[in-house]
């Protein structure tokens, strides 16, 4: 049965898939069709082996209250996903000499420094043991999405507890870590801005923070299977290090407004699909563009598939992760990705995911708009994800 969101309706799916990934298009299939109120709403997947796409598949409804079908060039909010440009743009920086994974990040950002915070260097914020889970000010609603805001509460905040130690993951403050690192050496760009230059436009990659007014009739509608989750367990424990990485959000967000479209928190408001994120993983998969030319260099692809921390999260204090310099890394069941130790990717609220794994020159992504809650890609992502695993064996 498909979700009783679609009222009776029936998703199509389109695309294309190689005859040796028949299993992955019959998962996508079954989330679509058969799993009932779990079931996806509209959704892409993207799976690559060496910069050859062996699924490009998308279907179900962008909009299904409008009758407004997923098609191949509808994008979606990505959540913590979105993290992948900030680490991607920092890093192609320090291949470029730009910046120094060992310098403290006040050398770049001088007003950081304060707060017992001069010793905290850049690659403690790119393996998310920077203690910058959450910020000291206090945020009225909304202003987690303001730039110059965050940056401000950044360099306001004493560490969360000793920065080098523990892995706290930079919830909502990675992007504004990264992206005001990056503007102090970049010639002042933002986030969005840079990543246009740099990446998206020369690469046509369809990625998206900061939406333009032509975009935004793209972008798919959010639908969550628990709305006010996050509402309760932040009123339930109000001091956990959870709930205070949530502060300046707005208790009414269902991530469909032009506030978060148009915002440009590194986080958390990306807007892409599969495809786009598969085609970028793929190239962070060898290091090397569609074209071939050098996207970054081999020191960078060993330091992003080479584990820097593992341990329990201090932040949820329940789960453990694995991190390179720039991301997550295979750690089942919170983060599985793929075959091997040396697999890399994000994970976002409510089941998208993105990974690369770089002995098998392999990417797969993971784009939908219907939030599934609690830890992994859920129960529509998890089954991609375990069949892209059987399959790298064959493929």
């Amino acid at each position: 049965m498909a979700n009783p969101i679609l009222e009776g309706k029936t998703p199509e799916i389109k695309g294309f898939y190689d005859s040796k990934c028949t299993s992955l298009f019959n998962i996508f299939e079954d989330n679509l069709l058969k799993r009932g109120a779990d079931s996806d709403i509209g959704a892409s997947i993207y799976l690559s082996i060496n910069g050859e796409a062996l699924v490009d598949l998308y279907g179900g409804y962008q909009d299904p209250l409008l009758e407004k079908d997923w098609k191949e060039d509808t994008i979606c909010c990505c959540w913590s996903v979105s993290k992948t440009i900030p680490a991607l743009l920092t890093l192609m920086l320090i291949d470029k000499g730009l910046l120094d994974i060992e310098k403290p990040v006040a050398y770049y950002w001088p007003e950081f420094g304060k707060n017992n915070k001069e010793n905290i260097l850049i690659k403690h914020i790119l393996n998310h043991t920077a203690a910058l889970s959450y910020v000291d000010d206090e945020l009225l609603p909304g202003e987690i999405l303001n730039w110059e805001k965050m940056v401000r509460a950044i360099e306001n905040t004493s560490p969360n507890w000793v920065p080098g130690k523990k892995i706290g993951y930079l919830n909502m403050t990675f992007g504004f870590l990264l992206g005001e690192i990056c503007r102090r050496v970049n010639g002042g760009r933002k986030l969005s801005q840079h990543f246009k230059d740099d990446l998206s436009n020369p690469y046509n990659i369809d990625w998206h923070f900061s939406l333009d007014d032509q975009t935004l009739p793209r972008v798919a509608k959010v639908f969550q299977s628990e709305p006010e989750l996050f509402n309760e367990m932040i009123l339930k424990e109000p001091d956990s290090f959870f709930s205070k990485s949530m502060k300046g959000r707005n208790p009414h967000e269902d991530y469909n407004n032009v506030s978060w479209h148009k915002a440009e928190n590194g986080s958390g408001t990306g807007h892409t699909n599969a495809r786009a994120m598969g085609r970028l993983y793929s190239m962070l998969s060898s290091g090397k563009t569609d074209n071939g030319t050098t996207l970054f260099s081999d020191k960078i692809l060993e330091m992003i598939s080479t584990q820097s921390i593992k341990g329990i999260d201090n932040l949820t204090k329940a789960y453990e992760m694995r991190f390179s310099l720039g991301f997550e890394m295979n750690c089942p069941p919170a983060t599985p990705m793929g075959p091997s130790n040396k697999s890399f990717g994000y994970l976002g609220a409510g089941g998208s995911i993105a990974f690369a794994d770089p002995e098998l020159k392999m990417s797969f992504a993971y784009s939908h708009n219907f939030m599934h809650m609690g830890i992994g890609p859920g129960p529509c992502g998890l089954p991609l994800v375990e069949e892209v695993i059987a399959l790298s064996n064959q493929l």
